[in-house]
């Protein structure tokens, strides 16, 4: 359905329609990300009992230290379980906000997520964001589907007619609506124009009107295929910068700065993303210029736009798209459809339900191999496998100036997650105190403010991460010079 139309209510209400069907002990919302199963945690499932209520990913510990502010009567909640029960301390928990992986994992044997494959079982599953899937969860995706009988609701704004295909033809889905007709709000919202779409000729010309825009006191999401321009751009127009290599704890302070600058609806703000944009990001921008992209990433990316469209407000989002300088970290099969998607649009002014056709016209035929499932194909040896495709290009790592912190709250036994992050595994090495895990990256290649960067920031006045006035605490930048005097 279209962005911004409140899946998660009408989710709800699946839920309860599916509970007079016959009854279930759990309810699980299941997300690609994070941070989409953190907000999704924030949003609705910490309105349960804490008791009932859990959060569960990789760093969901850290997430909830702090997490609501202390007027918020949730701050006194307990939401964590006991370390040493591993996986077993959730089987009394009733509401779940957690990642695929974390219950798919037993897939592939993963061993936390098969010693909750007994919580799996008595649910009521919701999965959303489905068309962010890489091909190996997806396959995993498909095979659950097909021999797991619990009730699933499939989520997504956006899904290419193959994989459509083959969750209703393979998997028993049901496509909902069956009509627009039947829900004359929906109908009405997937209709209402949105967008107007323009093409641009290159970057130059994408600075030149993310510039006035901001100028004319618009709010401005500028969404960029990879790290290195994101940070370019952010300096160059003195941008909030935001994407996946900060340090946990500092991605958490971007994210929340990104979400505060676009909820004043009078503060003119530029914010430079990567693709961590699409999903978790509730925010309303007025402009949205973006690198072309996969289709369904566009559409995504157009969904931060004129988010809160009322219908008959007459209200638009202007929508810029150029292509940028190489295709990476896209397959050229990934990129298929792509620029006849914009060139159709270009010039136009546009509604969700024509976004839907074209993606129908123009999405890429996606092939989805045969994959190897260990729970299901393993013979009388369980081995354990990766459930997503092996992400080689990073690794989770630690700055070199803190390791000290990570030993001290090791010892400490506080989640040391808020020092972990995303980097190139060409800038990380091992650690003779870490052994294999985390890896270490150079300090100096690190701002608070920008986040890991391929090569050192310029050590020199005038170019140091002073972004929006805000002075970064880390590095040698001479606006620093005075507050540590």
């Amino acid at each position: 359905g279209p962005c911004g139309i409140g899946k998660t209510l009408i989710a709800w209400r699946w839920i309860k329609s599916r509970l007079k069907d016959r009854p279930a002990g759990r309810v699980i919302f299941l997300y690609p990300t994070r941070a989409t199963a953190t907000e999704g945690f924030r949003d609705y499932v910490s309105q349960a009992p804490e008791s009932d209520a859990s959060l569960l990913h990789g760093s969901s510990d850290y997430e909830l230290e702090g997490m609501f502010p202390d007027e918020d009567e949730r701050s006194s909640k307990t939401f964590t379980t006991e370390e040493r029960l591993y996986a077993l301390g959730f089987w009394h928990r009733r509401v779940f906000s957690a990642t695929v992986d974390q219950f798919f994992g037993f897939m592939q044997q993963t061993y936390r997520s098969t010693c909750l494959l007994p919580v799996l079982a008595e649910s009521i599953v919701v999965i959303d964001e489905v068309h962010s899937f890489d091909s190996t969860l997806f396959y995993a995706l498909k095979l659950f589907l097909q021999n797991f009988h619990v009730p699933v609701l499939c989520m997504t704004a956006s899904l290419p007619p193959a994989r459509r295909q083959v969750l209703v033809d393979e998997c028993g889905l049901e496509v909902f609506p069956k009509s627009m007709e039947d829900f004359p709000q929906l109908k009405s919202g997937a209709e209402m124009v949105r967008y107007r779409v323009h093409r641009l000729k290159g970057e130059d010309e994408a600075m030149s009107v993310a510039l006035q825009a901001r100028d004319r006191g618009k709010r401005v999401l500028w969404v960029v295929n990879n790290v290195s321009r994101c940070q370019r751009l952010a300096q160059d127009m003195d941008a909030i910068c935001y994407h996946s290599r900060f340090r946990l704890k500092d991605r958490n302070l971007r994210h929340k700065e990104v979400i505060a600058a676009f909820q004043d609806g009078n503060n003119p703000v530029i914010a430079v993303t990567t693709q961590v944009c699409e999903m978790g990001l509730d925010l309303d921008a007025d402009v949205l210029i973006s690198e072309t992209a996969p289709v369904t990433s566009m559409i995504q990316r157009m969904g931060r736009c004129n988010r809160h469209a009322q219908y008959g407000s007459g209200k638009l989002g202007d929508v810029y798209f150029y292509s940028p300088e190489d295709d990476l970290p896209y397959k050229p099969d990934e990129l298929a459809g792509g620029n006849e998607f914009v060139d159709s649009l270009a010039g136009c002014e546009v509604s969700q339900i024509e976004l839907d056709a074209l993606l129908e016209r123009l999405g890429p035929a996606i092939f989805e191999p045969e994959r190897y499932a260990a729970f299901l194909d393993d013979g009388p040896w369980a081995s354990t496998r990766e459930l997503r495709d092996a992400l080689e290009f990073t690794v989770t790592s630690v700055l070199s100036d803190d390791i000290s912190e990570y030993f001290e709250l090791k010892k400490l036994k506080v989640p040391v997650d808020r020092l972990y992050l995303p980097v190139p595994r060409r800038f990380a090495r091992r650690h003779p105190g870490l052994g294999h895990f985390p890896l270490v990256a150079d300090s100096s290649h690190y701002r608070q403010l920008l986040g890991f960067s391929d090569t050192p920031p310029a050590k020199i006045p005038g170019v140091c991460d002073t972004s929006r006035g805000r002075v970064d605490p880390v590095g040698d930048c001479p606006a620093n010079e005075e507050k540590t005097r």
